[in-house]
């Protein structure tokens, strides 16, 4: 993910101000950074609309195996659940050369809540410590109602990839490469797989 990072931000055109639109094929999408803390890369925040229901959203989300067929460059997705109710994914990343390979482990949780504002639909995941060739890598999906048929989805995306990338081409590559993740989710979920009973 870090290398991918990296490529986007060099050969992606210049970002959008924080908090304003960046337009994708299929609608826009409003990306901010967020600081976790002093000397780590920013965290990308997205916000879109998928035109779907948060139930129908989360069912494809939660296909941890299947998160090669929208997310950019990812070739291996194979997820195994846990005793616990997580699951821990393999993920294998093709870049152009010289980058190459990249190779890690995520443990995903997921967690429906429903408060005074209505029903959340949550994933969570965080990098397997030593498990892969990036430092560290986490984010989360927080989906809410938006209307009949339709979501609010919340995507955060934090990449640490140590050694010599620079940190504003981690920062720039997450936020360029977060409106083609919404891209890739708002065509994913329309797979009849995902139809629900």
């Amino acid at each position: 993910m870090a290398s991918l990072l990296l490529v986007l931000a060099l050969a992606a055109p210049g970002l959008s101000r924080p908090g304003t639109p960046c337009p994708t094929p299929t609608g826009d999408v409003w990306v901010e950074t967020a600081s976790p803390g002093a000397g780590k890369p920013r965290e990308g925040v997205g916000r879109g609309v998928i035109e779907a229901p948060p139930e129908r959203v989360f069912r494809a989300l939660a296909d941890y195996g299947h998160w090669s067929e929208f997310m950019p460059f990812l070739q291996k997705s194979a997820a195994s659940p846990q005793p616990d109710g997580s699951a821990v994914a393999e993920h294998v990343m093709k870049l152009p050369a010289p980058t190459g390979e990249r190779h890690y482990r995520v443990r995903f949780e997921q967690r429906v809540e429903t408060g005074a504002a209505g029903k959340t639909w949550r994933i969570d995941w965080a990098y397997v410590p030593r498990s892969g060739n990036v430092k560290d890598h986490h984010g989360s999906w927080t989906l809410t109602a938006l209307g009949p048929g339709r979501t609010l989805a919340v995507l955060r995306l934090y990449t640490d990839p140590g050694g010599f990338t620079p940190g504003w081409a981690v920062e720039r590559g997450t936020a360029e490469t977060i409106p083609w993740i919404f891209h890739g989710l708002r065509q994913h979920v329309r797979r009849s797989r995902y139809d629900g009973p």
